[in-house]
């Protein structure tokens, strides 16, 4: 299974080495975002949730965008692109004195994440021709994200940097070195499959293709609402936590976090290996039953001791562990080769769900409570298993392992 290592090359390990330390110093305070705003600026359940979800809704709609484009003048312009975007928002967001400006920071955030992730991924593709390590890529890559966003809030409460801002502009000289490493890479370093320089192919027509696809878009509607689910361990779990009155509660948040990591490093290629001759719908379905199992023990888990609501993490991430490596590696098979960078980017307007979730969730907690929320959340996640298999039916089991 890992000999599929030795075909990476500089590009392939560049983009995963980078995703690690992006998400390793972000983590140690993005998660706490929705603490500062209530701590600095004052603002309610539902006020944070409309503020995270105003500024990412124009970054997902963007990133659509952004796919078609990668196809046409080449992902690696875009990237960097992105990667100067994030120099910027970064260093705003770590300066902000004002509502307004923080909400810009976060805007040109969610711009440069979109035009460096889903790119990133279709150039990692694009690097390789065999299928094993294509999906290899997408998995370690995956398994670096998760190293990442365990020990980032681990670290970050040990030296005291969690919910500081500005550690953002610490960040803002992480993503300059990423940066500079990226264009002195991609100047030596040239995909197998170029992306397409100048082809007449127009947005109109790649979006009749991505229309005509019905399992595809079935397939984006899920993972749409699996987001939404999911997206609340970023902003309704700390936030039922602080409802709660949890003491030590920046503690307790990092301590599931550092568990929700943890559990896909230990787990992802034992589960990977253990699921390697199961269709990528079927791996998908089961991942979402666990994110209910996980969702239900919140609901029902008390708050004091914490050990059952580590448990009920544990649960959701063995589903993550599954699930999200699981995602790219259907859009992969999906995609025809000439619309990869467009039907990435259209598989990225799922992570409307994790722009809805801060919305939905927030207005959940405001007005019900965590019962509420979680038990909602249940429900929509075994939903999904259910879209997940009505999309395999009508791709007619061709996904195979």
């Amino acid at each position: 299974m890992f000999a599929a290592l030795k075909e990476f090359n500089k590009t392939i390990w560049l983009l995963i080495l980078a995703t690690f330390a992006s998400r390793f110093f972000l983590f140690m305070v993005w998660p706490f975002l929705a603490i500062m705003l209530h701590n600095k600026f004052g603002l309610n359940e539902f006020e944070i949730g409309a503020f995270l979800t105003g500024s990412a809704t124009v970054g997902v709609i963007f990133g659509f965008y952004v796919g078609y484009l990668s196809d046409i003048i080449g992902r690696r312009k875009i990237i960097l692109a992105g990667l100067f975007l994030n120099i910027l928002a970064m260093a705003v967001i770590g300066i902000a004195e004002s509502l307004l400006v923080l909400f810009l920071g976060t805007l040109l955030q969610s711009f440069g994440r979109g035009m460096v992730e889903n790119p990133g991924k279709a150039l990692m593709t694009d690097m390789v021709s065999d299928r094993k390590v294509k999906d290899m890529a997408l998995h370690v890559r995956y398994f670096m994200l998760n190293v990442g966003a365990a020990t980032g809030p681990l670290l970050g409460t040990f030296v005291g940097a969690t919910g500081q801002q500005s550690t953002f502009l610490w960040i803002s000289g992480l993503y300059m070195v990423y940066f500079t490493a990226a264009a002195v890479i991609f100047n030596i370093e040239k995909p197998l499959k170029r992306t397409m320089q100048g082809d007449p192919l127009k947005f109109s027509t790649a979006l009749s293709v991505l229309r005509k696809d019905t399992p595809f878009l079935l397939f984006v509607f899920a993972s749409f609402i699996g987001f939404v689910g999911y997206g609340q361990i970023e902003s309704g779990l700390v936030q039922y936590l602080r409802q709660m009155s949890v003491p030590e509660l920046t503690e307790l948040y990092a301590t599931l976090i550092l568990i929700n990591g943890g559990t896909v490093i230990l787990f992802q290629f034992a589960l990977l290996k253990l699921m390697e001759n199961w269709s990528p719908f079927l791996r998908a379905m089961s991942g979402v039953i666990f994110f209910a199992g996980g969702f239900f023990g919140f609901a029902i888990a008390p708050t004091d001791p914490w050990v059952w609501i580590m448990v009920a993490m544990g649960v959701l991430s063995i589903g993550e562990a599954i699930l999200f490596p699981t995602l790219n590696i259907i859009t992969d098979r999906l995609a025809p080769e000439h619309l990869k960078g467009s039907y990435f980017g259209a598989s990225s307007l799922s992570s409307f769900g994790f722009v809805f979730a801060p919305l939905f969730g927030g207005f959940l907690l405001h007005q019900f409570g965590g019962m509420a929320l979680w038990l909602t959340m249940t429900a929509l996640t075994l939903f999904v298993a259910v879209l997940y298999f009505s999309a395999n039916r009508l791709k007619g089991g061709m996904l195979e392992g």
